[in-house]
């Protein structure tokens, strides 16, 4: 499933801030539900990820988990039939530990100890896989369990031009004056407007890192698994939106001045998304932004923004509030209300707010969504959709 649609995202932003009183009580997790083969159909056919409840200290024993004092038979027996198995974010318990500690005092909610996280690999197919989900969902030791999503960002084929490109920062009407543009040159014309000081990860599947826009003295950071050929022209496009030269030929960026860096999924690695979530937040700062430009198709739904996924959610929210680091998430191109009761409230913030900024896409022309775009009261901005100058694709 590919879309042939590009997320402008303006690194413009906006903080949202809630004053809620701590809710010690389960934490809203998302997806509550009983899982049949055919809510499989866009998710990984072998990988699940479960999470332990909050307050419990299990330890991987080879292809068991123990933690004293508790009965965890039940548990175990469910997971005799994994192939593999594994904490999704190895680290120190104490650390994210501490992450979860800070992260409630800035949230004012109950928040994720990311060391509850585990992988769980099951051979036989979409019926065990969802009957292995159900299982770990109806134990009192697993706050939730949910498969593996296979997600994508949007993507073009297309030619190149030769070096160096002509000029076409002239068309790039979406850097200037509102409400059509985003008025990039208020921004430029602050100290540090450009970026400088700041530090950016994209994170998806491919770019033409060498690309002649991308100032090679600013890349800090190359991580993730070997990239993608097929998604070079989305990646190149998006960060040339960011980082792009003001150098008279080509494209401008927002943030020139900003060191750069990717962090790649593949499509073999799908299970293993959270743990690249986490790997660009682990080489960033408090301040600093990291972009998720990838969707996933929930059973039932459009394209869908990747929080919807607990495990996604929870690498967010301790980036967010334990970390001070801004993560700016793509809206999803699903054509679709997040407010609407369908969802459950996942995208309610009054009960689960990962902090991200969230991003919709806008026509060219105003404040008007583009008819693909999701939309609701989750949103925080948006910026255009369509007709975008930029790095990648062709001319």
């Amino acid at each position: 499933m590919k879309r042939s649609f590009l997320f402008l995202l303006s690194i413009t932003i906006l903080i949202p801030t809630f004053a809620l009183a701590l809710d010690t009580s389960t934490r809203k997790v998302s997806p509550v539900m009983t899982w049949g083969t055919g809510d499989l159909a866009t998710f990984d056919a072998e990988w699940l990820h479960f999470k332990c409840v909050e307050g419990m200290n299990p330890q991987l024993m080879g292809d068991v988990l123990i933690d004293a004092g508790r009965d965890m038979v039940a548990l175990n027996s469910i997971l005799t039939v994994a192939t593999d198995l594994r904490r999704t974010f190895p680290g120190s318990r104490d650390e994210f530990r501490d992450m979860k500690a800070r992260g409630e005092r800035a949230a004012k909610v109950t928040g994720p100890d990311l060391s509850l996280w585990y992988d769980m690999r099951v051979a036989g197919g979409p019926a065990v896989l969802a009957s292995v989900i159900n299982d770990l969902n109806a134990l009192a030791e697993i706050e939730i369990a949910h498969p593996a999503p296979i997600c994508e960002p949007a993507a073009i084929i297309g030619g190149a031009l030769p070096l160096p490109a002509p000029d076409f920062s002239g068309q790039q009407d979406y850097l200037y004056a509102t409400p059509v543009g985003l008025d990039a040159p208020a921004a430029w014309a602050t100290p540090g407007g450009r970026g400088a000081a700041m530090k950016f990860i994209d994170v998806e599947l491919g770019w033409v890192l060498g690309h002649e826009e991308f100032n090679p003295a600013t890349h800090f950071y190359q991580g993730g698994a070997a990239m993608d050929p097929g998604y070079y022209d989305h990646g190149t496009a998006v960060m040339g939106e960011v980082v792009g030269m003001d150098n008279g030929s080509g494209i401008t960026g927002f943030a020139e001045d900003a060191q750069w860096g990717v962090v790649a999924i593949t499509e073999s690695e799908w299970p293993n998304v959270p743990h690249y979530f986490q790997e660009a937040v682990d080489n960033l700062n408090a301040g600093d932004v990291w972009l998720i430009e990838l969707q996933m198709y929930p059973s039932g739904f459009g394209a869908t923004p990747m929080e919807w996924l607990q495990v996604n959610y929870d690498v967010i929210w301790t980036g967010c509030w334990a970390e001070g680091v801004v993560c700016i998430e793509a809206g999803a191109n699903g054509s679709q209300n997040l407010d609407a009761p369908a969802w459950n409230g996942v995208f309610d913030r009054t009960l689960r707010d990962s902090g991200a900024i969230m991003v919709g896409a806008g026509t060219p022309t105003g404040r008007v969504a583009e008819y693909f775009t999701n939309y609701g009261s989750r949103m925080d901005a948006h910026a255009w959709g369509s007709s975008i100058v930029t790095t990648g694709y062709g001319d």
